[in-house]
C-alpha cells in the first residue's frame, strides 16, 4: 500500500498524467496543462487536484491492485482494480436527486445539488451537479424516468444546461466543469466526459482489450509518462 501510495501521490504531482474514471461506455477524464493554476492536496489519506475545469479525489485503500498495461496503439495505461465484490456502486437506473454534495471536492460545491442520471454503471455512479435553480428544476422534472428511453426530453438539453459532471467511484471521483459539446461538436480539451448509449448497452465494466484478471473491475485509470511506467509495473502482479 505505501509503494501504490507513493506513486499515485507522484503522479498526482506530474501534469503529464492523465487519470479517467467510469466504465465501458461511461467515461469521465481529468488531465491539467503544466502551466495551469491547481489546488493540490498530497499529505492526508485523501489525494486531490482542482482546477477552474475539474477536479479529482482518490481515497488509495490497501484493497487496489494495480494492472500496468499497454494500450493497442501502444500508450501507457494503469488500470486501478477493485474485487468484483467490493467495486460496485449504487446502479441506479432512473435519474435520482440526491441532495447537496457535500462531498464535493471544492467547499464552494457542497450545497449544489447531486442528480444520479440512472445509467445503472457498475462501478460508477454517474451524476450531474448544479447550484442554478432552472437548470435543478429542469432536472427535477425527469426524476424518476430512464434518461436513456426513446423520448425522454433532458438528453437534447444537457449541452445547454451543461451542469458539471461528477463520476464517482468506490475509491474516488472526478469533476468536469467545462460546457458539455452539441451532438455534432467535439469535446473541449481539458478535463471532459464521454457517455455513449450504443457502448453502455453492452453492460461491460471495461473494453475487452483491457486486460482485467478475472474477479477484478477496474474503477480507475491513469495514464502515466513513460519514464514512470516502470515503477508501476514493479506494483503490479
Amino acid at each position: 500500500m505505501s509503494d501504490l501510495s507513493s506513486l499515485l501521490r507522484d503522479a498526482l504531482n506530474d501534469p503529464a498524467t492523465g487519470w479517467s474514471l467510469g466504465a465501458f461506455g461511461a467515461i469521465a477524464e481529468f488531465v491539467r496543462d503544466p502551466d495551469e493554476p491547481v489546488a493540490l492536496r498530497d499529505d492526508g489519506p485523501e489525494l486531490e487536484a482542482r482546477t477552474a475545469r475539474g477536479g479529482l479525489r482518490l481515497r488509495p485503500t490497501p484493497a487496489i491492485r494495480a494492472v500496468p498495461y499497454r494500450t493497442r496503439n501502444g500508450s501507457l495505461a494503469v488500470a486501478l482494480c477493485l474485487p468484483r465484490h467490493v467495486a460496485a456502486m449504487n446502479r441506479r437506473r432512473v435519474v435520482t436527486e440526491l441532495g447537496p454534495d457535500r462531498e464535493a471536492i471544492a467547499g464552494a460545491d457542497r450545497d449544489a445539488r447531486l442528480f444520479d442520471l440512472g445509467l445503472n454503471v457498475f462501478q460508477t455512479d454517474v451524476c450531474v451537479r448544479s447550484a442554478d435553480p432552472a437548470t435543478i428544476a429542469r432536472l427535477r422534472a425527469v426524476v424518476g424516468t430512464e434518461l436513456l428511453a426513446p423520448g425522454n426530453p433532458l438528453p437534447p438539453d444537457l449541452p445547454a444546461l451543461s451542469p458539471d459532471r461528477v463520476f464517482i467511484g468506490p475509491f474516488g471521483r472526478i469533476e468536469v466543469s467545462q460546457p458539455i459539446p452539441p451532438p455534432d461538436g467535439r469535446s473541449p480539451e481539458g478535463p471532459h466526459t464521454h457517455v455513449l448509449p450504443k457502448l453502455l448497452a453492452h453492460g461491460r465494466t471495461h473494453a475487452a482489450t483491457v486486460p482485467i484478471p478475472d474477479g477484478w473491475v477496474p474503477s480507475l485509470y491513469l495514464s502515466p509518462p513513460a519514464g514512470s511506467f516502470a515503477a508501476w509495473e514493479g506494483l503490479g502482479g
